[in-house]
């Protein structure tokens, strides 16, 4: 990733991006670049999406080799192939909104299309494994992550996440170095609120950007967390049946691709099979934190004693 005056050079997901918008949630690097960002500024929104459409948040049209996504106020972005995103910014483009949806939506698609398998899933590194914790929307991914980095470990996801195999093994791609933060769970974990970053100023959260040395190569998954609430905190290794099935709700963008279903799920099953998926309960209260970061070490610390002993291999 030669960098000349029209590039940006950066890497996420374990990509080598080259850009020609500057895209400062991910990391600089002089690297191969294996997927590039362009503006075309002579198409119009209109040859792709229809009158009607405009006014709409959010269209997705998704097709396997290529989508074509749709942000109002900040254009349309061609995905293809896994290797090229095409932005035509809207006539009135809010540039925040269009970065948001870049880093988010857009390379979630743009990852699937290169075919790991993609999880709603935020991830942290812990004894040099990945450990990540599964959950819908709203369900407090971020904020058990950004608990745990409090504690001294490093987030290596937030909300997507990568997966891929190597010599059979289920690996993450770290993403890039920015958990999103509501403000109650910024202050609970002692950040300044107005130091974090705004993403966007209709959006709730801020990003929280992480540690200079974030880690770029993968690391071995060992453990997933199912994060439910409940009316106290219970942790529960499922069988594997039950842990395919909450990898299954959790694959990010599984509906649109309806042809790569089976693949998806015999990367569902491999992945449960290879690691521990565990259910974890708990009252959606944020003086629970710390007392949470304490179960999850917990847990975590003893697969690790029965791996080492022998009986449990991820």
């Amino acid at each position: 990733g030669h960098r000349d005056s029209n590039w940006f050079s950066y890497v996420a997901y374990g990509l080598g991006i080259r850009s020609v918008l500057p895209i400062p949630e991910f990391v600089p690097a002089e690297v191969d670049s294996d997927v590039t960002i362009t503006i075309d500024q002579v198409r119009s929104l209109f040859d792709y999406v229809p009158q009607e459409v405009i006014e709409q948040p959010l269209a997705l049209q998704v097709e396997r080799e290529e989508a074509v996504v749709y942000v109002k106020e900040a254009g349309v972005f061609l995905v293809q192939g896994g290797c090229q995103i095409v932005v035509i910014p809207a006539p009135d483009v809010d540039e925040l909104k269009l970065r948001l949806a870049l880093v988010g939506t857009v390379m979630a698609i743009l990852l699937q299309q290169r075919s790991p398998l993609v999880l709603h899933a935020s991830a942290v590194e812990m004894d040099g494994n990945a450990v990540l914790f599964l959950g819908n929307s709203g369900e407090g991914k971020s904020s058990i992550a950004a608990a745990l980095q409090a504690q001294g470990y490093a987030v290596v996801a937030d909300d997507v996440a990568a997966v891929s195999w190597e010599e059979g093994k289920a690996m993450l791609a770290p993403g890039f170095p920015q958990i999103k933060l509501s403000r109650e769970v910024a202050e609970v974990l002692g950040y300044d609120w107005e130091s974090l970053w705004q993403l966007h100023p209709k959006l709730e959260k801020r990003g929280l950007r992480l540690a200079r040395d974030f880690p770029q190569k993968s690391l071995p998954i060992s453990r997933i967390y199912l994060l439910a609430s409940g009316s106290q905190i219970k942790c529960e290794p499922l069988k594997m049946q039950a842990g395919l099935i909450a990898l299954m709700q959790h694959s990010e963008l599984m509906k649109l691709f309806s042809s790569g279903e089976v693949m998806q799920f015999e990367r569902c099953a491999s992945l449960a099979q290879s690691c521990q998926v565990v259910y974890l309960q708990r009252p959606r209260n944020l003086s629970l934190l710390s007392k949470l970061v304490e179960v999850v070490e917990e847990d975590v610390g003893s697969s690790l004693l029965l791996t080492k002993n022998g009986y449990f291999a991820c």
